[in-house]
C-alpha cells in the first residue's frame, strides 16, 4: 500500500474515532468505553503524525 493511502486510511479511522467520542455522553467521569476512545484516537494521532513526518520508506 503506497503512502498516500495509508495516509487517507489514517486520516478517516481517526475522524470516526472523533465523531464516536463525540458522540458519547457524560465524559466527565471517564468509564472504560471513554478510555479506549480516547486510546484509540492517541493511537490513530501517533500513527498519521508519523506518516506525515516521517521518512518516506517506500520498497515500490
Amino acid at each position: 500500500m503506497n503512502a498516500k493511502k495509508r495516509k487517507i486510511i489514517l486520516t478517516v479511522l481517526l475522524l470516526l474515532a472523533l465523531g464516536n467520542y463525540g458522540r458519547l455522553q457524560g465524559t466527565e467521569n471517564i468509564r472504560t468505553v471513554e478510555f479506549l476512545s480516547i486510546f484509540a484516537i492517541g493511537a490513530l494521532s501517533a500513527l498519521l503524525v508519523r506518516e506525515v513526518f516521517g521518512k518516506d520508506n517506500d520498497d515500490e
